[in-house]
């Protein structure tokens, strides 16, 4: 189906409210001729919905590929690989979606030659699967990927109770510490004039470096300025590098001041 498809009937406008409020009527004593006519639902499929007892709604056009448990069973298994971050981009999706439908012989009208479902596949399936949508992630280093699980994170707070019953800290000796870098070079613009081959910016730098910014709020609303930590000209003459706990005790010369 094109992907800016018009309708060009009126079929299959009625909804599942309307549908009910018409199996109710028939339930009653109503004729179904009668209903089918005062509702505008079609007498055969309001006379279908009847006997079987459904409440679906009309469907129109071609059938899914994927059954709605199938395209669950995808959704969750996005979900999960998401969760352990190793998501999945849209054409991979795509190409996961063509050989779960060759290993299951499932019937399908992908593309044999590149072995992937099509962009009208993939708009339909998130339309059908309003909890998945296109995010762009943030990258994580796989250290940090691998200290964040459920035994790592039973130790941190087991620790972190340990010591507040112990010392019994005031929110205002309680500090949330943060990085994040940020580039030296600035983001260029995109506007220029169509037709022109060359099309320049000016930046500071055509290739930057990063520098390193440390964040610390307290419990109570009082923040630490920011640290920028620059990087070294020569880092092999000082021998020297930075630790979290270099860091720390930075932030605390700035609180004795």
């Amino acid at each position: 189906m094109p992907r800016n498809y018009q309708r060009k009937t009126e079929r299959g406008k009625w909804s599942q409210e309307l549908l009910e409020t018409a199996i109710k009527q028939v339930r009653k004593g109503a004729s179904i001729r009668a209903v089918s006519k005062s509702t505008g639902i079609p007498f055969s499929s309001l006379q279908e919905r009847v006997q079987k007892g459904v409440f679906s709604e009309p469907s129109l056009g071609q059938s899914p590929v994927f059954s709605r448990q199938q395209e669950e069973e995808i959704a969750n298994h996005l979900k999960v690989l998401a969760n352990m971050f190793y998501g999945l981009s849209p054409p991979d999706l795509c190409r996961a979606a063509y050989e779960f439908a060759e290993r299951n012989g499932i019937k399908h009208n992908f593309n044999k030659d590149s072995c992937m479902a099509g962009r009208d596949w993939l708009n339909g399936f998130l339309q059908r699967n309003p909890t998945i949508s296109v995010r762009k992630p943030e990258a994580t280093s796989m250290s940090r990927v691998k200290g964040f699980n459920r035994t790592e994170m039973g130790i941190f707070f087991s620790n972190l109770g340990e010591v507040m019953d112990k010392y019994n800290f005031s929110p205002v000796n309680i500090y949330n510490i943060d990085e994040t870098g940020i580039g030296t070079v600035q983001e260029p613009g995109n506007m220029a004039p169509k037709g022109q081959k060359r099309v320049g910016s000016v930046t500071s730098w055509e290739r930057g470096k990063n520098i390193t910014i440390i964040c610390a709020m307290n419990a109570a609303g009082t923040f630490v300025p920011p640290m920028f930590i620059f990087p070294r000209a020569n880092e092999s003459n000082t021998g020297k590098r930075w630790t979290t706990w270099g860091i720390l005790l930075l932030l605390k010369k700035r609180l004795d001041q």
